[in-house]
């Protein structure tokens, strides 16, 4: 198993500058939420500082105390925080352009927003602002004012219990590879109306709120009613971009349901939880390993905008975030070269946003991967 001890050259030629700030507020549940969030943005010099540290020293201990990955990796290393990033801390934006576009990344669930630092850097290289929060009680993070913060055990405890229970199993047990699309979207929605996925949902609403407040936090800063680099320099009017892996994909869908800010949004090997009768009115993508079609069908039934469905075959479901390069366990890889699934995933990533976001030519159905089908494009406009 090929290791590696830095991260790809970003696609980009924009240096890539980071800054983490923490967020405190009241959700609607009435729970104090106290979140932290990556911002990578384009830069013209690293100012001969040295790259980001990757990720917090404890990761370690914080991964392995969730119950959830007691139950399933057994105490087995599952990733290295020891590699080089390709960011720099605090650096000044840069001048080439007068605002810069702005994306979301949610983590999966239990994850940290360090995860998507690959991702997150190569498009900041081609001159998009990316935010990454972590999520309080489902994903783990070191705030900027040294605090820590896991997933929580009633988190996990609803992971462990979904994946185990004997409805949802039996639904598994009958997913084909590729159905007809009646048979899929049958399947989708009786396991969308399983009791189960009540509580699994809630806390994709969290997380949704979560990204609309930190939405608010940016316009302030843009505004200049909060003081930062970022005053006057945000493209908001276009809308803004949002994508998530796993559990942070249903979030991603929640979110282009919910907040007409958000233009489009991304799906990489996710579901459709909490997203049973909705329509996102907003052009949507999923790239996923099959058979996750079934989990996803609705998303484009009741969708008036457009749903792309992308299969990948030959991944595993963590290579889509940054343990296809950190992973020190080759039973959670796919078959795929790390830096082939990194092309693969920016590639598709950035043609949708510089489509959907900034209008321009790209188009995902123009790319070219083996092994990667389009399985169908929808539309119910």
């Amino acid at each position: 198993m090929e290791t590696y001890d830095v991260f790809p050259e970003p696609i980009g030629s924009y240096t890539v500058g980071r800054t983490q700030i923490d967020f405190e507020y009241t959700a609607s549940d009435h729970s104090k939420r106290e979140l932290t969030a990556f911002m990578y943005y384009p830069s013209d010099s690293s100012e001969g500082k040295n790259t980001s540290t990757y990720m917090f020293p404890e990761a370690y201990e914080m991964f392995n105390e969730q119950p959830v990955n007691t139950a399933y990796h057994k105490g087995k290393n599952v990733f290295s925080i020891d590699i080089k990033t390709r960011c720099y801390d605090d650096l000044a934006l840069s001048g080439k352009e007068k605002r810069y576009p702005v994306l979301f990344y949610v983590c999966g669930g239990g994850g940290s927003p360090e995860w998507g630092t690959v991702i997150c850097t190569d498009l900041a290289s081609t001159g998009y602002v990316v935010v990454s929060i972590g999520h309080q009680n489902s994903t783990m993070y070191k705030r900027k004012d040294g605090r820590l913060f896991n997933a929580s055990k009633d988190f996990s405890d609803v992971i462990i219990a979904f994946s185990e229970d004997p409805e949802m199993l039996a639904f598994s047990g009958k997913m084909e590879m590729r159905p007809d699309d009646e048979t899929a979207i049958e399947m989708c929605r009786n396991v969308l109306t399983l009791p189960i996925l009540a509580k699994f949902t809630e806390y994709s609403e969290l997380q949704a709120e979560d990204v609309r407040y930190v939405g608010d936090y940016l316009y302030k800063l843009d505004s200049g009613e909060l003081n930062s680099i970022f005053k006057g320099r945000l493209l908001l009017d276009i809308g803004m971009g949002i994508f998530g892996h796993s559990y942070g994909g249903a979030t991603t869908a929640i979110v282009c349901r919910d907040d007409d800010r958000f233009a489009c949004g991304i799906g990489l090997d996710s579901g459709a939880f909490g997203l049973l009768d909705s329509d996102l009115k907003k052009p949507f993508l999923l790239l996923f390993s099959e058979p996750n079609y079934n989990m996803n069908a609705i998303i484009g039934a009741n969708n008036s905008m457009e749903t792309y469905y992308f299969s990948v075959d030959r991944v595993a479901h963590l290579d889509y975030c940054d343990i296809v390069f950190t992973s020190v366990n080759e039973e959670l890889r796919g078959e795929r070269d790390a830096m082939e699934m990194r092309n693969l995933v920016t590639d598709y990533t950035k043609n949708f946003f510089d489509q959907y976001i900034l209008q321009k030519a790209a188009s995902v159905e123009s790319l070219a991967y083996d092994g990667v089908d389009l399985i169908k494009k929808t539309s119910n406009k």
